[in-house]
């Protein structure tokens, strides 16, 4: 009988496990069914060089930054890298690779959620298509906290830009 009480406590601390593991909450994202953990996951193994192409966006290279990233799918196997920027005020998607090394730089830090301009103290954003919640916010930002990894870009110097070519 031990045996079998056993495997019937593993059996219900492993749906516990999987029932918090998929326990989103309020969140600026919808419909997600998993997390991943981009340190072994591919194409995310690697986020200092994206994390970098931001950070030299935006002329922020010169004072260390903070990161949290956590991973997420959906059902239908889409999925993306939420990521954090503590200094910038920044919650952007990160598809993993290059992709913010692609010209597409702009669209992903127009969607992102800003923080201080993109976050309304109320229980619904009225429709609006670039307003969270505060609530919805802060639950991605705890949920990152909890699930996420944490990353520290320390300052640098960016490499110089590539010369312009002419035409003639």
């Amino acid at each position: 009988m031990r045996p079998l009480a056993q495997l019937i406590g593993a059996a219900l601390l492993g749906a516990a496990s999987t029932a918090l593991a998929t326990d989103f909450g309020q969140s600026i994202y919808a419909g997600m069914d998993a997390r991943f953990d981009i340190a072994t996951t591919p194409p995310y193994q690697d986020p200092e060089p994206e994390l970098r192409i931001l950070l030299q966006s935006k002329k922020a290279y010169s004072t260390r930054n903070h990161f949290c990233i956590v991973g997420y799918r959906w059902p239908d196997g889409h999925s993306f890298a939420s990521v954090h920027w503590r200094e910038g005020g920044l919650i952007v998607r990160w598809y993993g690779g290059t992709s913010w090394a692609d010209d597409e730089f702009e669209w992903y830090f127009n969607k992102a959620v800003n923080l201080q301009t993109g976050v309304i103290d109320a229980d619904d954003p009225q429709g609006s298509t670039f307003l969270v919640t505060l609530r919805q916010a802060n639950g991605t930002l705890e949920d990152c906290r909890r699930y996420g990894r944490q990353y520290v870009v320390e300052p640098f110097t960016p490499p110089p830009p590539p010369p312009v070519e002419e035409d003639y």
